[in-house]
This record gives C-alpha cells, structure tokens and sequence, in this order.
C-alpha cells in the first residue's frame, strides 16, 4: 500500500501539520476558501456528540459461565472523554506555565542584562533561561494538587457516597487520581482497602464538565459549593494561587518553598495558604511525591495526544474502535510472551482507559492476561525501543497484522473508509472515490482546527 511508503508518509504529515500550522485560513481541496458557518445547521459538530453515548455499554462477559467477572472493558464514550480530559490537562499544564501571575508567586523573575555598546546606547537583553525557570512552577502546582486531592480522598472514603455530577470534585484533584490510577500497584497497595478502590473513574461527568470547543473545564455551581463548603478550598487551585500574587514578600517566599515530605516554612499567615502548609505536613510525604512523579511523568502522554488529536479527527470513532480491538490482542500477547510487551500509542491511550476501572481492572487483567499487570511508565526509552521491535515480531506472527499504527487523521480516516467498505461487501472498491472523500473529510475537519486555534469563525462544508 502506498501510504506504507516512508517518504510518502513524511510527505503527507508534513502538508497536514503545515495545513494547522499556517498563519492562513486553510481553503478546501480544490484550492477554494470555505464558506463561514452562520446558521445554527451549518456549525461542525467536532467532536460528534454521538460518540459519548455512556448508555451504550457492550457485553463484558468472557463467557457465559456463571459468576464470570466484569471486564469493565473501555466503551468508545469512555475513550472519547479520556482524550477530551487529557486535553484539559495540557491546556491546564500550559495555563500554569505561562501565567505571570504565578511567577509573581513563585518569585520567579528575568535576569536582565544591561550592555553598552560603543556609541554609548544600552540595550537590555533578553533573559534566555527564563522559560527554563519558568518550568519550576508546574512541579510546584503539582505538589499543591496532590495535597488537595489526599485531603479529598480522606473525606470521600469516609463520606460513604456516590461521585455525581453535584460532588465531582475539581480538576486538579481529577487529574491526580487519574495519574494514581495510572499506577494500578501503587493504587492497590494504598487503596485496597478503602471504598475509592471500587469506584470508576466518572468520565460521564468529566466529559459534562468540559467545553471541548475552548477545553474548558467547569464544575456545576453545585459542586463547586460543595467543594469550597467540605475543604475551605477554592474549587480552581488556579485562581486560588494568582489570588496570593499580592501577599506579602514573606508569605509568597514561604509558598514558594513548600515541599512534599515537610515544609520548610513552619509558618504562614494567610488563612488559606496556612491551611494548605497544615496539608503539605499532615500527609504521607512517600505517597505525595510519588503521586507528583506519576502527575509529571504523564505530561509527556498527554503532549503526544494533543499532538496526534485525536478527538478532532474525522476518524475518531474508527481509530477508537481499532484501538480496543488492538487492545484485547494486546492483552493476549501480554498472556504469552515472557518479555517486555510495549504498547502503540492507540494501545496505550485504551490501557490507561481501562486502568480508570480501579479494582475492575485487576480482576480484569486476571482473565484477559492470566495475571495482575502493572503499567510501568517508568522504563528507559532504549529498553522500550528494544521491547517494541519485538512486540511488533510477536503481533505480526500470532495476529497476522502490521502493529505499528500510523496515527495520523489521513491514514486512519482512510483506513476507516477502506473498513467501511469490506463492510459493505463492496467487491470492487472505488479508490478514486474514497480517495476523494478522505481528503475531503480531513481538509475540512483540519480548516475547522485552524480556526478554533485562532479564534475565527467556523468554516462550513461546501454546498
């Protein structure tokens, strides 16, 4: 197949990261500009919002035997609203890293350089290493995540109720639960005992709480009453940190210095900022910085998934589908061989899913791999390079089918067309027609990414 050619691949990604990229409305596939979207029928509807059918739940029986677990497998809505949150998070990550705000905060500021040059002029020259101090303040934001969200496991395990869409808690604390279920053995050994082990991960709520037009993320004004009521917290840990911009120089040094492990500043004397030294001291230091490194160590999946964008494909559905399917061989590979099984990124984005089943993922595993599997995030890129050459072999030998996956909009819009066909029993596949339709699909969904990028009006289909 052609597009399994190396330089016609390069080739085609290339045109499309240049089409988001560049500085000018992309036009359509014949060269011409795209009408405006303005009338309530023309607006795209990017992501299809009948994706995130929660309701529509297959069978996770194995067999028909009696008392057979819940495999708790990911649904197509659960993977959907997996790729709108991590979208959340790199819009968060960028938000705390790019807020002058907070650098007020940290006390994070440029080194300036004054020179004369020979006529006598100065010239202040830019501080080159500020953006590398500037990345300080996500581990610290990270570090006030955590101590929010042991506080809020605390309360939950002893509250005895339901997560709804009144009592989801805020997204900073959403976002380290994730990374601690992300870590299927650290969970266990923590939470095995405490009634947060049985419940899933509520995406049905997440994808509720997010505009996926702008990836905002909003609480009901119940739950965020609620939050603020039970910890005394603002329900954004964002805006509650801009507020202390205008703390005295002492205080902001005091917040600059809280660590995990114990606090080297013993006192602070805003109220809020008080509370939260009371948390950095009270709780297991070990599980906190752990639960920090997971959050951290997530940041380069959560850039490869905005990189790749799924959720504005026009392939969504098809590339979620193929994913979970993958998925499952996955599972068996992980049953049969006895070296490091790596997973493509389409595989991962599934696993993680499925790993937000808390203890159904465990009892899952047992069936569909014969044996609990932790997901180890932690190993070194060349032992993974070295994994993936041989998952690829053990794939191709047991399942018959290339595993390394292309992820980007072309090629998977084009593989769920060529699937859709076989589907249909098409015995002579027009491939100047799907060709077409592909093209037509992904210069579209591409025009109305570049838009939502810079803020433009929404382009419409042509007539």
């Amino acid at each position: 197949m052609s597009l399994e050619d190396r330089i016609t691949k390069l080739s085609l990604h290339e045109k499309g990261s240049d089409m988001v990229s560049s500085p000018s409305r992309p036009n359509d596939p014949n060269g011409k500009p795209y009408k405006i979207a303005s009338k309530l029928g023309d607006f795209p509807l990017i992501p299809n919002p009948d994706i995130f059918n929660f309701a529509n739940i297959p069978s996770t029986k194995p067999s028909r035997k009696p008392n057979s677990p819940n495999l708790a497998l990911p649904t197509l809505a659960e993977c959907a609203a997996h790729l709108e949150f991590l979208e959340t998070l790199f819009i968060l990550r960028q938000k705390v890293l790019v807020s002058k705000e907070l650098d007020d905060v940290f006390l994070i500021q440029p080194a300036r350089k004054t020179k004369t040059g020979f006529q006598g002029d100065t010239k202040t020259l830019k501080d080159e290493k500020l953006w590398e101090k500037r990345q300080a303040k996500w581990p610290k934001f990270v570090g006030f995540a955590v101590v929010r969200f042991l506080a809020w496991r605390e309360r939950f395990n002893s509250s005895k109720v339901e997560i709804t869409q009144d009592n989801l808690p805020p997204l900073d604390i959403l976002m380290v639960w994730h990374s601690f279920l992300l870590n299927p053995r650290l969970f266990y050994v923590n939470c095995s005992k405490e009634p947060l082990f049985s419940v899933k991960f509520p995406w049905k709520y997440i994808h509720s709480a997010i505009d996926n037009g702008e990836w905002k993320f909003s609480l009901q004004p119940a739950a965020a009453a609620n939050y603020e009521e039970v910890s005394g917290f603002s329900p954004d840990l964002f805006d509650d940190m801009v507020s202390w911009k205008d703390l005295e120089f002492k205080n902001r040094w005091g917040i600059s210095q809280l660590e995990l492990g114990g606090a080297r500043w013993k006192s602070l004397s805003e109220g809020r900022c008080e509370e939260y030294l009371n948390h950095f001291n009270r709780f297991d230091s070990k599980l906190a910085e752990d639960l920090r490194d997971a959050v951290i160590r997530q940041g380069s999946f959560v850039d490869k998934m905005n990189s790749f964008m799924w959720i504005r494909s026009p392939a969504l559905e098809g590339t979620l589908r193929r994913g979970i399917a993958r998925y499952l061989n996955f599972c068996k590979l992980l049953k049969m061989s006895k070296t490091t099984v790596v997973p493509t990124l389409d595989i991962d984005l599934i696993w993680h899913t499925h790993q937000c089943t808390a203890k159904h993922y465990g009892q899952a595993m047992k069936v569909l791999a014969g044996k609990f599997v932790n997901h180890d995030d932690t190993i070194e890129k060349p032992q993974l390079g070295d994994g993936f050459a041989e998952t690829r072999r053990l794939y191709c030998v047991y399942f018959g089918q290339e595993y390394r996956a292309c992820g980007c909009w072309d090629c998977q819009a084009l593989l769920t067309e060529l699937e859709g066909a076989f589907e249909r029993g098409e015995e002579d596949v027009d491939m100047d027609t799907i060709a077409t339709k592909v093209k037509e699909d992904v210069f579209y969904h591409r025009a109305v990414e570049w838009s939502r990028r810079h803020n433009m009006d929404l382009p419409r289909r042509r007539d």
